[in-house]
């Protein structure tokens, strides 16, 4: 980005005004106003006041910041969902609240995470033994099924954007690793008939994650197993491993580590996959890395951020693993294609 001579009130606004945003969003899930406008869309405010619990005003209030931030919209007297919103209405519920305000109170410990060099967010706001936040998570039974419904809402377009950029018609055995409840593997699996997938995570998003492939009647094709990916060894057997949204979590050294476990547990020629938020290799954005990163390193790992496309491909050369190609999936996101030695 350059480097602007002035700047007003119009380009810092957005930015100071950010938290009466977030307030709005979670008091919408708090308040069960998406899933009752999902239900009964041209709902009015009368009635909406009377559903959600609270006075006209607030109702009011409430509608007032969703619907000026295009979270809702209103014909008439009638209040609707944004189109955008319709896989998370599923989230209006108390425990999806108390996640997000969570994540929002430990994003306020942000500059004690950069100066400590930790995630000193995390560590304040969400009690547990477990150093990261996806095995403390497994300490709160009902935040870790929240975060995983989240997950599979938010990011409901990753898996056809891995379909739809990655090309696994040569593979027949593909290792997810950290593939959560299986949103990935499902879609992978149908789209790819000939794929058997192993999806390798926690003990506890793995049952998760059968239970799910269960349902969808994938079992004979799809399985989740437990998997420690820092100490435990990755399940030989496959031609190809994947790596979604996982790697960034974590240190240069220890994707260096993970990248080289994948090596090793691939044959010659297997393929190696890596989807990630992209960031410009100059260090200057987009947006959309600047935001996971203050959140991966304030919150998730305490050593984690968005890396540059180079330096993946550098860690893949490092690991024996030949970098192919990149293919961007939408302005933000990438996957990078490799193949072992």
């Amino acid at each position: 980005m350059g480097n602007p001579s002035n700047l007003d009130d119009a380009t810092i606004g957005p930015h100071y005004k950010a938290h009466y945003q977030f307030q709005y969003l979670t008091a919408a899930f708090q308040f069960g106003l998406f899933d009752i406008l999902e239900k009964t869309p041209g709902i009015t405010l009368e009635e909406l006041s009377v559903r959600v619990g609270l006075a006209r005003r607030p109702t009011r209030i409430l509608l007032l910041g969703c619907t000026t931030m295009g979270l809702v919209w209103k014909e008439g007297d009638g209040y609707h969902n944004a189109p955008y919103i319709q896989p998370v209405s599923v989230l209006s519920d108390q425990p999806s609240a108390t996640y997000l305000h969570c994540l929002y109170r430990a994003a306020g410990w942000f500059c004690e995470s950069l100066n400590e060099d930790t995630h000193a967010g995390l560590r304040r706001e969400l009690p547990g033994t477990a150093p990261g936040l996806y095995g403390r998570l497994g300490e709160h039974p009902e935040l870790e099924s929240t975060f995983q419904t989240l997950m599979g809402a938010v990011s409901h377009p990753v898996p056809e954007g891995i379909a739809a950029t990655v090309d696994l018609s040569e593979y027949k055995y593909l290792l997810d690793i950290g593939g959560g409840a299986a949103m990935n593997a499902v879609h992978l699996a149908r789209s790819w008939p000939g794929l058997e997938i192993t999806i390798a995570d926690l003990p506890s998003v793995a049952s998760r994650a059968n239970e799910n492939i269960a349902e969808l009647g994938l079992a004979d094709r799809v399985r989740a197993v437990s998997l420690d990916a820092f100490h435990d060894a990755f399940p030989i057997g496959h031609d190809s491993v994947l790596f979604t949204h996982f790697l960034e979590i974590w240190s240069a050294d220890r994707i260096r580590e993970l990248l080289t476990k994948a090596s090793h547990a691939l044959p010659s020629g297997g393929g190696v996959f890596v989807m990630t938020h992209h960031q410009d290799a100059d260090d200057t954005g987009p947006e959309r890395a600047a935001c996971p990163s203050a959140y991966l390193h304030t919150v998730a790992s305490g050593d984690g951020m968005v890396y540059t496309d180079k330096e993946y491909e550098q860690w893949f050369s490092e690991a024996g693993i030949d970098p192919v190609k990149r293919v961007m999936f939408g302005p933000d996101t990438v996957v990078i294609c490799g193949r072992k030695r």
